[in-house]
């Protein structure tokens, strides 16, 4: 089957369901369509003048004169309202209160009060705590069911509450024989539209094609693109055949991505492993050789130190990578910065001191942000535990917290030798680490990067500042 063959049929079955799908829903839609929204009023006065009814079950018995007033002027009044070309002169609308036990209590139109209406839908159910709603014809001829709503007058009910409690219920009536009118004329001017699709049938014949076309050339600029090796994104072209095509393509371009992603882990995690590895096998041996007590504990602690070397660098990887395929925040919080800083400070109290380094938390520090306490206590830890690494001994790390403009800003900053201006680029990319002051071996060089991942997750930043006298983290959260 050619394309223009489709075309032609596609045409042709839209235009069947379009005459189709006009004609069931002049049939079956209009209707209820005009009734939802001459209903929808109707819920809301009655709940306005449920609320106003209230107040005359403040005294026992309830006391309706003000009510029966206002609807004995309203229906005085000349209206002379020209809706559409509906004529309306008078008001028409019908209100009754009745009591917890469906008594009728008043009627705007003075004739049912003191009768029982428990059993009308409109007051039971409302009593029950559900929608109450009615339609009543006004006479018990037989007809048509069009011909009976059109006299008919639909109730709509609202609860009168006193606290949690129902005492009573208020129900509004209005005719249905206005908006009867109004169906009728609008299935005249519906008709004539009908003629109207005629016309657009014509623009349809033209627009087709390129509205079949057009998505499937950029299906095969996308695929192109992706062929090419170029970084794009997938056209939103609809929950449709092209668009699902679209979709599946995107799909496979992305595990395709991911793939490389784990084979990128992969190598690096070999090549970092390389090192320790080789240390270790190197030591291992030389322990079978003869040699000296000393020398011999010399390599076993080196084993040691690679294999804590090796251990921490796998789990550094698995944090990130689990951090990486995050797509949100899951346990979030109102977590205070202070609180966290200080149980830090307690946990690296040993080492400051073994390091001679004074960790000074200066005001103002008091700040909330709003995310995973856990993600935000590493990302800070993460940071402070790398200030300690450059900082010489006896000197100080100093801690300051701010709000900037609808940011919350933390300041970290160590007194060491600062970034090499060589480095400043490389700071947060993986694997990358600076050589440690007093020849102190160097980290796995996923610390600052686990912090990036981190900030970038809760929406802020982090920036590494060098000063002639050391380094300032300045990490920076959003906040209301």
């Amino acid at each position: 089957m050619t394309v223009r063959t489709r075309i032609l049929l596609i045409f042709l079955i839209t235009l069947g369901c379009g005459f189709f799908g006009l004609e069931r829903w002049l049939s079956l839609e209009l209707r209820p369509r005009y009734y939802q929204s001459f209903e929808e009023p109707l819920v809301d006065m009655a709940n306005i003048l449920a609320e106003i009814a209230a107040d005359s079950f403040a005294q026992t018995p309830p006391d309706f004169t003000r009510l029966q007033t206002a609807f004995f002027q309203a229906y005085q009044r000349k209206v002379n309202a020209d809706i559409y070309g509906l004529k309306k002169n008078t008001v028409d609308i019908r209100v009754y209160v009745t009591d917890q036990a469906g008594k009728v209590l008043f009627d705007s139109y003075r004739q049912d009060v003191g009768k029982d209406f428990a059993v009308w839908h409109d007051v039971l159910l409302t009593l029950q705590g559900r929608y109450g709603a009615r339609s009543s014809p006004l006479n018990n001829q037989e007809l048509e069911l069009e011909q009976r709503e059109s006299i008919s007058i639909a109730y709509i009910a609202a609860p009168i509450y006193r606290g949690n409690d129902i005492i009573g219920v208020l129900s509004v009536g209005k005719p249905k024989v206005n908006v009867s009118r109004f169906i009728l004329t609008a299935r005249k001017d519906l008709l004539w539209a009908v003629l109207g699709i005629t016309v657009l049938v014509i623009v349809i014949a033209t627009m087709l094609y390129l509205w079949v076309s057009r998505p499937l050339y950029q299906v095969a600029e996308f695929a192109e693109r992706i062929a090419k090796g170029e970084s794009a994104s997938a056209p939103r072209l609809g929950n449709n055949e092209i668009g699902t095509v679209v979709h599946a393509i995107d799909v496979m371009r992305k595990a395709l991505d991911g793939k490389n992603y784990i084979e990128k882990y992969t190598q690096t995690l070999a090549h970092e492993l390389k090192s320790p590895l080789t240390s270790i096998k190197a030591s291992a041996e030389l322990i079978l050789e003869d040699m000296p007590e000393s020398q011999r504990q010399r390599f076993i602690n080196n084993i040691q130190a690679e294999n804590n070397r090796a251990l921490n660098l796998i789990q550094r990887l698995l944090e990130l990578a689990a951090l990486e395929n995050r797509q949100g925040l899951i346990d979030l919080q109102t977590v205070a910065l202070d609180e966290l800083l200080n149980e830090i400070e307690t946990s690296l109290q040993s080492r400051l001191q073994h390091c001679s380094v004074n960790l000074m938390i200066e005001q103002p520090v008091s700040i909330s942000v709003q995310g995973e306490r856990f993600l935000l206590r590493q990302a800070l830890f993460n940071v402070i535990d790398n200030a300690i690494d450059f900082s010489p001994k006896h000197s100080r790390i100093q801690i300051n917290g701010s709000y900037q403009s609808g940011w919350a800003v933390l300041s970290i900053r160590d007194y060491g030798a600062g970034i090499p201006e060589y480095a400043q680029e490389r700071i947060f990319e993986r694997f990358y680490s600076l050589p440690r002051p007093d020849n102190r071996a160097r980290s796995s060089g996923l610390g600052l990067n686990f912090v990036k991942e981190v900030m970038e997750l809760h929406s802020g930043s982090i920036e590494l500042i060098s000063h002639r006298n050391g380094t300032e983290a300045r990490l920076t959260f959003p906040c209301k």
